[in-house]
């Protein structure tokens, strides 16, 4: 690695007092917390890398250890705030960055490499911005991310200010308080992004667990079920239901079935296994809906939905999770389409629909740009409005790293 990869507007690892020190970021996309680091910072190696992101999160090196509050580290034990993401410019023609994400769990040393967060998305243009990898000019900004994960291309608009001024803080977001930059997120493609289509059991409802529920891939696969079929009224909080272990034991049950019936796979490409979806951090999704209540509707709330990650219930929405509800409620035949209110049906001419769902945390809104010609649905993009923050920018020292992991810091020191 040469000066000018491994040196950001002076960040670069270093060695102080003998200790391994890494530049991150700590930043706030949307509902999420997590770190972002520069590809040019890591060593190739895939095993020394995610040693590094266990030490900066403060997850176990190994195995799992229950209850773990990661108090050595800057995650912050719930998996909205387990998230690192590598940035790095793009070699491809159509995005300007690439983002690759590493989803940890507080608990495990296991690490998901196969799933996109969209909050956190929110924060890569300015990071990638902070750090030289693109340049923003005052006005609309138009930056284009590659996921490596999902093999998604995200197109983020934002609003930039004349030099030496700071970015307007007027944009507000369920489940964050006051108002902070705001970045618009559109998700090209959506469709199948993990299986490869809308329906990936081909049909908009599958009888699972005695109950109907529609299985549902656009930005990730969702199993999405009736509040009422489980004895429930969305209107829980995510806490009471945690709690509620036959309720937990019966919704793990029908996401297992769901993502097998998907036919779901992991990282190395093959069908993930009954045991593999039992303790997915990851996918499927999962989400209990119900219709909304009058005061509800009064705020111009369309459907109502408790959403899991898929082990425990969401303090909001996740917005990766809402555009596949929205698609859901758009798409007939469905629990969502049979449930949702105030919304058009697709036409055969493509045109944006907004839907917005009532959540823990307030309202969340996605456009959905869709259309149905003969009996085809067809869904071209996701969009969703986020914000976000810098929390610290700086250095975190790596106490304890291998032998390995300061060899490889050493060498790559010595190679700029």
């Amino acid at each position: 690695m040469g000066e000018s990869s491994v040196h950001f507007h002076g960040l670069a690892p270093r060695f102080l007092d003998n200790v391994l020190e890494i530049p991150v970021y700590h930043m706030r996309g949307g509902t999420s917390t997590g770190i972002l680091l520069s590809e040019a910072h890591l060593p190739t190696d895939l095993a020394l890398r995610e040693e590094l992101i266990r030490h900066i999160m403060g997850v176990p090196l190994e195995g799992e250890v229950a209850r773990n509050a990661q108090i050595t580290g800057l995650g912050r034990g719930i998996p909205q705030s387990c998230k690192v993401f590598i940035v790095e410019r793009s070699a491809r023609d159509d995005a300007d960055i690439q983002s690759t994400l590493a989803q940890l769990a507080p608990n495990k040393a296991a690490i998901d490499w196969s799933v996109n967060c969209g909050n956190m998305s929110a924060a890569l243009p300015t990071f990638a911005a902070q750090v030289g990898l693109i340049a923003l000019a005052p006005g609309t900004n138009r930056v284009r991310i590659f996921n490596t994960n999902t093999g998604v291309v995200t197109h983020a608009l934002l609003d930039m200010p004349e030099p030496s001024n700071a970015m307007a803080s007027a944009t507000e977001i369920p489940g964050v308080m006051g108002q902070w930059p705001g970045v618009q997120l559109a998700l090209l493609d959506p469709a199948g992004a993990k299986t490869g289509q809308l329906l990936p059991t081909g049909d908009g409802t599958d009888r699972i667990d005695g109950i109907d529920v529609s299985c549902v891939d656009l930005a990730v696969p969702m199993v999405i079920i009736r509040a009422s079929d489980l004895g429930k009224t969305a209107s829980e909080t995510p806490e009471a239901l945690d709690m509620d272990s036959a309720f937990k034991d019966r919704l793990q049950r029908i996401w297992i079935e769901g993502g097998l019936k998907m036919g779901l796979k992991g990282k190395s490409g093959a069908s993930m296994t009954e045991a593999e979806l039992a303790a997915s951090e990851t996918i499927p999704k999962v989400c209990i809906i119900a219709a909304p209540d009058a005061e509800e509707v009064a705020r111009g709330a369309n459907i109502r939905v408790r959403y899991f990650t898929p082990q425990a219930g969401h303090k909001s929405l996740a917005v990766t999770g809402g555009a596949c509800l929205a698609a859901c409620c758009l798409i007939p035949g469905t629990v969502g389409h049979e449930l949702v209110q105030g919304l058009k049906d697709l036409g055969p001419v493509e045109s944006d629909h907004v839907v917005r769902m009532a959540n823990p945390a307030g309202l969340l809104k996605a456009t959905i740009a869709g259309s149905s010609r003969e009996g085809k649905i067809a869904m071209p993009s996701a969009a969703y409005e986020r914000t976000t923050q810098i929390l610290l920018r700086g250095h975190t020292p790596i106490y304890n790293a291998s032998a390995a992991l300061k060899s490889a810091y050493q060498n790559i020191l010595k190679a700029a």
